[in-house]
């Protein structure tokens, strides 16, 4: 068995490659923020953080991709 850890793409390349716990991590960062900002101003949102959570939306849609063909 391979003690190699698993990476997983950040992007639809592989240019950007995290660990499970990094990518999660990550993902966080870009929806703490957003998520915090929501609940202080009663459900408004700036732009800035529409797009932070349009963007972590797609990292875990990206995760949950790859996720699934490792049980493939």
């Amino acid at each position: 068995m391979s003690n190699e850890v698993k990476k997983y793409n950040w992007f639809y390349s592989d240019r950007v490659q995290y660990t499970l716990e990094e990518y999660i991590s990550k993902i966080h960062e870009l929806i703490s923020s957003p998520i915090t900002q929501m609940r202080e101003c009663d459900g408004d949102l700036f732009m800035s953080e529409y797009q932070k959570l349009i963007e972590g939306t797609g990292a875990f849609d990206r995760l949950i991709e790859q996720l699934k063909e490792e049980k493939e």
